[in-house]
């Protein structure tokens, strides 16, 4: 779990502001579930709502933050791996007079709106919306995570040749990419595709096809966030499962199926080839899958 602190000065406007809208800039991406969302205020009074004009440009950007209520930057939230993310240049100085490294502070330059009408708080609202690509990289250490296309199967074949032994060919993840129970997803980092993950939905099940990150990437995170966002989309989805086939020498793959929640359900007898190996067959239920069983 990722965890980023918004600061500002009071809490009642602009970390507020940015706390939501980052909050829900995760959720469309289907990582919501991978970070804790939260603000401070350096001399911030407990216990205030946020400004009426914040909560309303909020809302007006698709973040609910009518129940915030301030609280002030506490010594706790220094430890641990918490990331910063500071309004000004000012509030990321006391951050770091305070002792918190500068690789996990990043400093905005947004101005306090505090007093301001509602046409100011829009216009800060709107200059917070367009700063989370960049919260976003320096929160998850990617550019982005993005569903796929027919146009991306080029570089998802340029990452199955970087991966795998057997690869898919590109006419091949074309024709699954143009399959209306396609549920692809794309990672890009350091400007460039860093991985992918591909799954079909067919009549409400989900059978995963591949997980892929190049070899430069790996151990950041990016297999779970790819797993996360395609878990997420089919769950939105009311898919009952997502079931896959992995290598059963594959320990890495094996416990990050297992972190996530998926079972071990059976085996396929040299599934694999080069070398040849059998797969263990790995099943996620989702809620609905649950109830579905329960009945």
């Amino acid at each position: 779990m990722r965890s980023v602190l918004f600061i500002c000065t009071g809490n009642t406007c602009r970390s507020p502001m940015a706390a939501g809208l980052f909050a829900e800039y995760a959720a469309k991406k289907g990582l919501a579930s991978l970070v804790s969302v939260k603000s401070a205020g350096l001399a911030a009074s407990p216990g205030a709502p946020a400004c009426e004009n914040a909560v309303l440009a909020a809302a007006q950007l698709g973040a609910d933050i009518s129940s915030h209520r301030s609280r002030p930057l506490s010594a706790a939230d220094l430890s641990g791996d918490t990331r910063f993310v500071c309004m000004t240049a000012q509030h990321a100085q006391a951050l770091q007079s305070a002792g918190v490294p500068a690789s996990r502070v990043l400093a905005l330059s947004v101005s306090d709106p505090f007093l301001g009408d509602a046409a100011v708080y829009r216009r800060c609202a709107q200059q917070l919306s367009d700063e989370m690509p960049r919260v976003f990289r320096f929160v998850f250490g990617c550019d982005d995570i993005r569903p796929m296309t027919s146009a991306d199967a080029p570089a998802a074949a340029a990452l199955e040749r970087a991966c795998f032994s057997h690869p898919w060919s590109e006419a091949s993840l074309r024709a699954s990419l143009e399959q209306d129970g396609a549920r692809f997803f794309l990672l890009s980092a350091d400007g460039r595709p860093a991985g992918y993950i591909g799954a079909s939905l067919v009549a409400g099940e989900g059978y995963m096809n591949n997980l892929a990150v190049l070899p430069d990437f790996r151990r950041r995170g990016f297999a779970r966030m790819l797993l996360t966002a395609l878990c997420d989309c089919l769950q939105k989805e009311d898919a009952a499962f997502l079931t896959l086939e992995v290598r059963k020498s594959n320990a890495p793959a094996v416990s990050l199926y297992q972190s996530a929640g998926f079972q071990t359900v059976g085996e396929r007898r040299r599934f694999y080839r080069d070398p040849e190996e059998d797969a263990l067959l790995m099943t996620l239920l989702f809620l609905h899958g649950k109830e579905l069983l329960n009945r």
